[in-house]
């Protein structure tokens, strides 16, 4: 038996994009609430069939008869910004690029970055406090510039300086045209910012590749990136490392940003957590996170996983369907989009307990929630196109929680709220304008 899809109402002419980028959950969640899981949107010009099970989660991830297209499904949005990234490679050639590129996150590689890592977040996370005003710290600035500095210094080899706010106003901008509803480049458009952005961070580091190639391999992730090779001696021409190191850099810094924001916002609200995280940083003394012993601060992770739930750094994973095919019972069709969204998923009613509420120790053994379906709990995605940086991620937010815990408390200003804007990637509404 097949299920019937749903469309849901919007605007004349411009569907359900100027809801899905403003409020992308409320939309998700209404929808689901009326349709079920699954309903179709109209989202910058396409159609595009929501699935918000688990087990349709699962069957798309996992695709062993390799029905659907990453590659299509993220071209019609970063596609033009971030064309030829990991997650925008299909089958045998992602799977070649992600051999290459695993050599850069193996555990010595993880190992050598973790040292710069903890150095910068200490040195922010200082300087920060000391250059506080009569208003406190702004955490999501501060954690992006952090992000960004580790960005461009440990991945990179290189401190921007000045630079460096070019890099991030090159992102924002290519971000920003990622989700535009004009997708040509009219002058004077995000589309076309973006591009112009896109051709910068292409020079850039294009000359740091050459560089890199032309002396011996370095610890940084371009340098280990320009050296790597394959099994058979196969290597990524310049052009190839460009193109994952501007998806790279994206997902290192906007990324991780967004989980240590909300981390820290939760935090505020909820100072016995507070409390439990700080007192087992204290055990390190001071010293560094490292993959030796991060896996020990368990109370970190437990509100890590539960602000990634709540929060998820990609909040929706669009695909391009190949052939006809059924997915959880609900028909598709060849060159139809098709998109799994973690952000409906992670709240659904049906599989957690009071889906809305701050609550980590339902990661907790004694609980584990996350484990009721193998693919209800998919921050990172998942099957061939998991996030490769994913233990990096957990090793550099642990060492920013340990920075800041370390010799401070986080607390919210009076009346001070925070909201995220989920769409592309979650930041609170208050930055829309950075």
């Amino acid at each position: 038996m097949t299920t019937e899809i749903a469309r849901v109402p919007g605007i004349p002419g411009l569907g359900n994009t100027v809801a899905f980028l403003r409020d992308a959950r409320t939309l998700l969640m209404d929808a689901q609430a009326a349709y079920g899981d699954a309903f179709e949107l109209h989202v910058l010009g396409q159609p595009v069939t929501l699935l918000l099970s688990p087990e349709a989660t699962k069957e798309i991830y996992i695709d062993r008869a390799e029905n659907f297209s990453s590659e299509i499904g993220w071209s019609f949005t970063i596609g033009p910004m971030f064309h030829h990234g990991l997650m925008l490679r299909d089958f045998d050639d992602h799977h070649l690029h992600r051999r290459v590129m695993q050599y850069a996150f193996r555990r010595q590689a993880l190992a050598g970055y973790m040292e710069q890592v903890n150095a910068l977040a200490r040195r922010h996370v200082a300087a920060a406090v000391a250059g506080a005003g009569p208003d406190g710290i702004d955490v999501y600035r501060m954690t992006k510039r952090l992000t960004l500095d580790i960005a461009t210094q440990v991945f990179v080899g290189l401190d921007l300086g000045p630079q460096a706010d070019v890099v991030n106003d090159s992102f924002v901008a290519m971000m920003r045209a990622s989700v535009s509803p004009i997708r040509y480049a009219v002058p004077g458009t995000p589309f076309a910012r973006g591009l112009r952005a896109r051709q910068t961070m292409e020079e850039l580091l294009t000359g740091l590749v050459l560089e890199r190639r032309a002396e011996p391999e370095r610890a940084d992730l371009l340098s280990q990136l320009a050296h790597a090779t394959t099994e058979e001696g196969r290597s990524l021409t310049v052009e190839e490392v460009v193109d994952h190191m501007i998806f790279l850099l994206l997902a290192a810094h906007d990324t991780t940003t967004a989980t240590l924001t909300v981390m820290l916002w939760h935090l505020s609200q909820h100072p016995d957590w507070q409390d439990r995280v700080a007192d087992e940083v204290a055990v390190l003394g001071g010293g560094d996170v490292t993959i030796e012993n991060y896996k020990s601060l368990v109370e970190t992770e437990l509100v890590m996983k539960e602000s990634l739930r709540l929060s998820p750094p990609v909040p929706s994973s669009p695909r391009g369907v190949l052939r006809d095919t059924e997915v959880a019972g609900v028909p598709l069709r060849a060159g139809q989009m098709v998109a799994l969204a973690s952000l409906a998923l992670h709240r659904h009613p049906d599989w957690w307990t009071a889906p809305e509420e701050f609550d980590p120790m339902r990661f907790a053994p004694e609980r584990a929630e996350d484990r009721a379906h193998s693919h209800l709990y998919v921050p990172f995605g998942g099957g061939a196109h998991i996030c490769l940086g994913n233990h990096l991620a957990e090793l550099m937010t642990k060492a920013v929680m340990a920075a800041v815990l370390a010799e401070h408390r986080v607390r919210a200003r009076p009346g001070q709220t925070m909201e995220m804007a989920a769409i592309p990637i979650p930041k609170p509404k208050s930055e829309d304008e950075d």
